[in-house]
């Protein structure tokens, strides 16, 4: 999965919290740099945060789905904001966390959108 957000320390616990889980996670501060990734992670899974500097999650998410292989790529989008103030963007994601979140509410997320993981 490829874990994308600028705030690195945060970034991180999850991303070792994700491969305690038995998850192989690549992580990116912003969309340029999971766009540049992209090919060599591979992933199952999106993980974005919206407020990102450079390109925001609603803008990498609008590159990957420009993408034919990405297309069907399962997004989980995180911020701090309310989500009805997200929707005007017109983001394509299949679920949504609102920071801040607990470790069993953002792993039962993970789960659900990764094949073979549903509880």
């Amino acid at each position: 999965m490829l874990l994308v957000d600028d705030e690195i320390a945060g970034t991180d616990v999850l991303a070792l919290i994700l491969a305690g889980e038995g998850l192989q996670v690549t992580v990116a501060a912003n969309g340029h740099q999971a766009l540049e990734r992209l090919e060599d992670a591979a992933p199952d899974l999106l993980i974005t945060d919206f407020m990102m500097p450079g390109m925001n999650g609603a803008e990498l998410v609008r590159a990957l789905r420009e993408r034919e292989r990405y297309r069907r790529l399962p997004v989980l989008l995180i911020s701090g904001a309310p989500e009805a103030a997200l929707r005007s963007y017109g983001i394509e994601y299949e679920a949504f966390l609102r920071k801040p979140f607990g470790l069993e509410q953002f792993l039962a997320s993970v789960r659900s959108l990764l094949p073979g993981q549903a509880a």
